[in-house]
């Protein structure tokens, strides 16, 4: 292949980057070409390297991909990430809870934003592995996004999420906001 394991720990913290780059120029943003991209990489890693190599890069990936899959914007990155998620679930099965979020956060759920920031993003953060990620996520960046509309989805997601780990977000969240 082109790229070799030992290259890995310097290309999954670029990959971790580009899965949530959103740059708004205009009216729109320049970032979901990127995001796409590093779901396709995300999709092949799965498919060139054993489950063993992938290993250290898990945890990371698969928090960026559910985090895309069920908070992104754009309905074809949502779906790139679910798909990504998936071959990464059947080929190296060491996600946390995989089969259980691929049967929640399929390609057909993702597809609508509003169910994918309201109803799929609460049942995938009722695992424990995921639920700090999705809150930061919406915290740090979809509360702060450019476009309205996510902003008013990411408030009312970050209502369902809240209660699921209340210490955390008087604690953590609150402190930010």
């Amino acid at each position: 292949g082109l790229l070799l394991p030992m290259n890995l720990p310097r290309v999954v913290p670029l990959i971790s980057r580009a899965l949530v780059l959103d740059v708004r120029r205009g009216a729109v943003s320049t970032g979901s070409h990127v995001r796409d991209a590093a779901c396709y990489v995300c999709w092949a890693f799965a498919r060139a390297y054993a489950a063993a190599v992938m290993e250290p890069y898990v945890k990371t990936l698969a928090r960026g991909l559910l985090t895309l899959t069920v908070f992104d914007r754009e309905i074809n990155i949502r779906r790139a990430a679910s798909a990504a998620f998936q071959e990464n679930v059947g080929r190296q099965g060491s996600f946390p809870h995989g089969i259980d979020i691929v049967t929640l956060a399929d390609y057909f759920t993702v597809g609508n934003r509003a169910n994918a920031f309201l109803t799929i993003a609460p049942q995938v953060a009722n695992h424990d592995a995921y639920r700090a990620g999705l809150t930061d996520h919406l915290i740090t960046r979809q509360l702060r996004h450019w476009d309205r509309a996510v902003r008013t989805l990411a408030s009312q997601a970050l209502r369902l999420l809240a209660p699921l780990d209340a210490l955390r977000a008087v604690e953590h969240c609150l402190p930010i906001l």
